[in-house]
């Protein structure tokens, strides 16, 4: 090192001893002065004045900081216990961190208030904030440069330090704002309430479960799996003595920590009976106590993400938006204003810290259930997208009718990835949508009845790209909207939704919760929406035919309650009559007949004994394959289908098998939902008088039907095979030369076949007990 190197190394060191001299003497000058300004009753802006970039804070400002000290939210299934209690899911996120508060120092055990008071601040009740000769002990230590620090904070200093500077850094500087603040703090609180909102600020490391500590009710249950009222003298010892090095004194770091906790402990116990808070005998009985063997043992309860993560942030985003309508916030102006996800993230985190319990309305063993048996016996299929392998998923949603509580539902198929496919993805809905925004609106608008008749023909598309087509590429001339409906014919949904109007249809979807896109077109009553939906809306739409046309939100939320337990928000059926209860059993008893012999007989074949209604729908290119079915409790809606709109035409029952697993192991986890006793029940006044949707055309076809069979009959041979409505293969209904209305199996309650609820003439269901016989049907699956 040359010369010049040695006076600049000189000068630097010389440099920095000058400023630790300095700052020292400016804290013991400021400590003087405060005490002086404090004294003498001088205003608040000569000590304020001090630290030049402290502002003067008033006690709405300290609180605001004060209120931030935040706890954890717990949820709970709506399964309850042995003693009558929701069983808990677990605690909500919060970075690890498990956080509870106290209310006052009177929620904790006494020899906690006293172990802390003995050991971090024995003049707490006396001083104004700071002690002087602790101040002047500590900077003369570090003036010193002491290697052992006794410290100089206050149980005032060190809340000021945690909650309201939140800054560790042992600057000089930063310690003179923490004496400022601690002698108006202590001037604006009672010193309770600065002991309490102590005890809920300071950390304590990792409890049993890995997550970090803060406050002492966490440290309680996390160290010792107690009450801190519960707490005896060596636990609330140890827990005191954690406070200076949480992390070394951490019982659950191992043996060495757990020794240098077990002396640190012994210390508080000597300042304890030092100060006369104890006995010797109680000192004598609390170093004798097996701290070890008293710790807490881990649980998988804590955390509720591990096994029902879904189910958690479902939860978080839902109480987010309620406590935003409480708020008055409007959710769709917010998302128009492109201001909705800064403010649910905000909303989340009140949710995460506020210490709220939140009883959601799953059903624990039907959740569990129905996750366990969907995937049972599907066939999974890889396809790679951008070099990335994936398989099919799945989404399903049960609800509840009555209600529209979600009781549970299917996330995934395969556990993998992020996105929850029954509650946040959005999928067209093909022929699904079909009862939705075209056979109930229009029957409730009397345009059409379950018997009238619509041509099924080549029909071009409006925008003139072509013609609409059946599944099978075949038109079945003559149909009812019953027959229509069972084996989803396109067409005729097409011309209904022409005929009653799109504003129409679409204003029924707003009713029911589904509105649809600005984009959607006439192609969206055959399941072409520009976006989509979720199941559960989907699903909730659904129901409301098997509640009588009374349409109920879906939610999985039932109540929220505070810290305290008082009732912030409680879940309030606002049902909306949306079709009248003629409209929603006639819906039902043509829904009936899709399960039992249209493109739903796959289920109605494998689910026995229930009064079952529901609806199948594929999208183009068979890139989404649903079913949605109704018992008079229960809809239960699943999706199947890529991620990345792959064809599912290779596993064209996934879905159907899916829907099977989830029914039969939901019914079998919680029976009180699926009565097989349980029918659809006819409100009277039903009206089937409607004869015909396209008189006109029907009439030409008919005509020229007529023309071409008398000519095809005097080509013929008498008694040849191939005579009219004898032809081998012919579908029910299929021969235009039949009557309206009077084909075997065309109008409700005509086919003697079709199973519960279609006896011959009759509005009321069959008792449903058995397999049903399943006429032919058409080639198309939807």
């Amino acid at each position: 090192m040359d010369k010049h190197q040695m006076r600049r190394s000189r000068k630097s060191s010389n440099t920095r001893i000058f400023k630790k001299i300095l700052g020292a003497l400016y804290v013991l000058f400021a400590v003087a002065l405060i005490l002086v300004a404090a004294g003498i009753g001088v205003g608040a802006g000569i000590v304020s004045a001090m630290v030049k970039d402290e502002p003067i804070r008033t006690k709405e400002d300290f609180q605001k900081e004060l209120d931030s000290l935040f706890q954890n939210s717990y949820a709970y299934f709506q399964t309850q216990d042995g003693q009558g209690q929701p069983l808990r899911i677990g605690a909500f996120r919060n970075g690890g961190d498990m956080r509870k508060l106290i209310r006052s120092k009177n929620d904790v055990s006494k020899y906690l208030v006293d172990a802390f008071i003995s050991v971090e601040d024995r003049d707490f009740y006396k001083h104004k904030g700071v002690v002087p000769r602790s101040l002047l002990r500590a900077s003369y230590q570090q003036l010193a440069k002491s290697e052992v620090s006794t410290g100089g904070s206050t149980i005032t200093q060190q809340l000021v330090k945690n909650v309201i500077l939140k800054d560790f850094d042992k600057d000089l500087e930063r310690k003179a704002k923490e004496i400022i603040l601690a002698i108006r703090l202590d001037a604006m609180y009672e010193k309770d309430e600065i002991l309490t909102y102590y005890m809920n600020s300071v950390f304590f490391g990792n409890g049993a479960n890995k997550q970090r500590l803060h406050g002492v009710q966490a440290a309680a249950k996390g160290l010792f799996n107690l009450d801190p009222k519960d707490l005896n003298l060596a636990q609330s010892a140890y827990i005191a003595g954690m406070v200076q090095r949480p992390n070394d004194y951490n019982p659950f770091g191992g043996e060495k920590n757990l020794a240098r906790g077990k002396k640190r402990m012994k210390l508080v116990l000597d300042k304890m009976l030092e100060n006369d808070k104890i006995t010797k005998e109680e000192y004598n009985k609390a170093l004798n106590f097996d701290i070890k063997q008293s710790l807490a043992k881990p649980n998988n309860e804590s955390n509720g993400y591990t096994n029902y993560s879904y189910i958690m942030y479902a939860l978080e985003e839902e109480a987010a938006e309620i406590l935003m309508k409480k708020d008055g916030l409007d959710i769709e102006k917010l998302s128009q204003e492109g201001k909705y996800l800064t403010t649910l993230n905000h909303y989340i985190e009140q949710v995460l810290t506020r210490g709220y319990h939140i009883y959601s309305t799953i059903d624990k063993p039907m959740y569990d259930a129905i996750n366990a048996a969907a995937s049972k016996g599907l066939t999974f299929h890889t396809r790679t997208y951008k070099g990335v392998k994936e398989q099919e998923q799945l989404g399903a949603v049960v609800l509840d009718n009555r209600t529209g509580s979600v009781l549970a539902f299917v996330p995934t198929s395969n556990n993998k990835g992020k996105l929850n496919h029954a509650l946040d993805a959005y999928r067209q809905p093909g022929s699904a949508i079909k009862p939705l925004i075209v056979y109930g609106p229009a029957m409730e608008e009397g345009i059409i009845s379950p018997s009238t008749l619509i041509l099924d023909e080549k029909y071009p598309k409006a925008d003139g790209s072509g013609y609409y087509e059946n599944a099978a590429n075949k038109y079945y001339g003559p149909v009812t909207v019953t027959k229509a409906l069972t084996y989803s014919f396109n067409i005729p949904a097409i011309k209904t939704f022409n005929k009653m109007g799109h504003d129409v249809g679409f204003a029924y979807l707003r009713k029911l919760n589904i509105p649809p896109h600005k984009n959607d077109t006439e192609a969206a009553a055959i399941g072409g929406q520009y976006r989509g939906y979720t199941v559960d809306k989907i699903t909730a739409a659904f129901a409301t035919f098997a509640n009588e046309g009374k349409y109920n939100s879906p939610h999985l939320i039932a109540k929220i309650t505070d810290a305290n337990g008082n009732t912030i928000y409680e879940h309030q059926a606002e049902q909306k009559q949306v079709f009248s209860p003629q409209t929603s059993y006639q819906m039902i008893k043509m829904l009936r007949n899709v399960v039992t012999q249209g493109t739903g007989v796959y289920i109605g074949s494998r689910v026995y004994g229930y009064d079952l209604a529901g609806k199948t729908g594929t999208t183009s290119d068979d890139k989404d394959l649903w079913f949605i079915g109704s018992t008079p409790n229960i809809t239960i809606g699943a999706w199947g289908g890529y991620d990345h709109n792959f064809r599912m035409s290779h596993n064209d029952k996934f879905t159907k098998r899916a829907w099977v697993n989830i029914f039969k192991a939901a019914a079998a986890a919680a029976p009180e939902y699926f009565d097989k006793n349980a029918r659809f029940q006819s409100p009277g006044g039903l009206r089937d008088n409607i004869s015909c949707l396209d008189c006109g055309a029907i009439n030409d076809y008919l005509s020229k039907q007529k023309k071409k069979e008398e000519e095809e009959q005097k080509q013929r041979k008498p008694n040849q095979p191939g005579d009219p409505g004898n032809e081998p293969g012919d579908e029910p209904g299929d021969n235009p030369g039949n009557n309206p209305g009077n084909n075997p199996g065309d109008g409700p309650g005509d086919n003697p076949s079709d199973g519960p609820g279609n006896n011959p003439g009759g509005d009321e269901p069959g008792d449903g007990n058995q397999r049903p016989a399943f006429p032919p049907r058409p080639p198309n699956r939807d």
